[in-house]
């Protein structure tokens, strides 16, 4: 097979294999968000990398192995954003009010700006093979935590009201994107649904 020039570059640059397999990932979320993650193949984003299908499937096996990786970066990023806002927020032990509805704001952003491409990933996985309970992880396990913190809950307690949290987040966050209603008012009955703390 003949060299493009994109892979000639790409050779004579030296490119470190760690920064070509970011390069492909991050290439296939921006293909994912313009075109749906179903519509992804390794061989296109190889060609879009100016890359070989080989170099693909060496750092990612498989297209599911690529949908694996987008969908845990997609994920991470949302907890990670989350987490940010929730840590300038945590300092003040008087401002628990105030750290839970940083929560309620930051998860209802990061569903609007990235919800539907996580979803889109994780359909795309389980269209490719991949068990379902890997595209459907607890994601209240991960913040049950720290809503056990703010509210001084148990964890039994803290873990169901963090899923009905999610629930009712990814839901308000639906009726947001179909202007049913604002982000204010979703963050507003999310608020609703917390106790007041225990301390």
């Amino acid at each position: 097979m003949r060299e493009t020039a994109a892979e000639s570059a790409v050779k004579r640059r030296r490119v470190p294999a760690a920064e070509r397999k970011e390069l492909l990932l991050e290439t296939a979320l921006r293909m994912a968000r313009e075109d749906g993650a179903g519509s992804l193949t390794l061989a296109r984003v190889a060609d879009a990398c100016g890359v070989s299908k080989p170099i693909a499937y060496q750092h990612f096996s498989s297209l599911a192995g690529l949908l694996r990786a987008m969908f845990q970066r997609v994920g991470v990023e949302y907890e990670e954003r989350v987490m940010e806002v929730m840590a300038a927020h945590r300092a003040s032990p008087a401002a628990t009010a105030q750290a839970l509805r940083a929560l309620c704001d930051a998860y209802v952003a990061c569903t609007l700006e990235n919800g539907a491409l996580h979803a889109d990933i994780g359909a795309a996985l389980v269209a490719v093979g991949e068990s379902g309970s890997v595209v459907h992880g607890d994601d209240a396990e991960r913040y049950a935590g720290l809503v056990a913190e703010l509210l001084g809950l148990d964890p039994r307690d803290a873990y169901a009201l963090t899923a009905g949290f999610l629930g009712a987040a990814d839901r308000l966050s639906e009726a947001v994107i179909a202007r049913r209603l604002t982000r204010d008012e979703a963050v507003d009955v999310l608020m609703r649904l917390f106790p007041p703390p225990a301390r």
